[in-house]
């Protein structure tokens, strides 16, 4: 069986973590390593990642996740923190982004930047609502290569949705952010995993 989907499928959202267990330094940092190699929309690389390893700042984190016991339980939460308003077509971290892929040359900084500057006209990210929702995406595809890359190691992960945002938001003196993911190792394999849809019905070719 391809090792890869072998991964996928021992994949699962770990609720019940082992706390007493945590993750080798290597193996996290191969999983953050996934991430930041993780593509992004014009390479400009919008998500940052927050570890939270204070215990007492995770249990504020916790409170915050309607007291979801995988915050506390797992071996290592992440927060990803995406940009907004250095998403702007003209703003210093969008010209030296580019900058350091296409060099110096002003006119074709320039141009690219208003290649970019039409993109977001184009989609509606005019504002930080509509920005926020398109860089936040970025974050997802960066949370997903993580999670995949963990699997691959043997280690579990779950993405963690319920929450309120503005105490979160408040506790981690964060403006914004996307998603929050723990990583760590299972109590017990799940009695039965969620089923997915058939490929057929997942698939059509034209």
């Amino acid at each position: 069986m391809n090792e890869f989907l072998q991964a996928m499928r021992f994949r699962h959202a770990c609720k019940k973590f082992d706390a007493s267990k945590k993750i080798a330094k290597e193996d996290f940092d191969a999983i953050l390593e996934s991430g930041r190699l993780t593509p992004s929309s014009f390479g400009l690389e919008p998500t940052r990642l927050l570890v939270v390893r204070d215990e007492k700042m995770r249990e504020r984190v916790r409170k915050a996740c309607w007291d979801q016991a995988q915050i506390t339980d797992s071996s290592e939460i992440v927060i990803y923190v995406s940009k907004i308003a250095d998403m702007q077509a003209t703003s210093n971290y969008v010209a030296q982004s580019f900058s350091r892929k296409l060099g110096k040359d002003i006119a074709q900084l320039s141009a690219y930047q208003e290649r970019f500057g039409g993109f977001l006209r184009a989609n509606g990210y005019v504002d930080a609502n509509s920005i926020f929702a398109w860089s936040s995406r970025q974050a997802y595809l960066m949370a997903s290569s993580m999670m995949d890359c963990a699997a691959f190691m043997g280690i579990d992960s779950c993405a963690i949705e319920g929450f309120d945002r503005d105490m979160l938001e408040s506790c981690l003196g964060l403006d914004t952010f996307a998603e929050r993911v723990a990583f760590g190792y299972r109590v017990a394999d799940p009695a039965q995993k969620a089923p997915r849809i058939s490929i057929d019905e997942l698939v059509r070719y034209i």
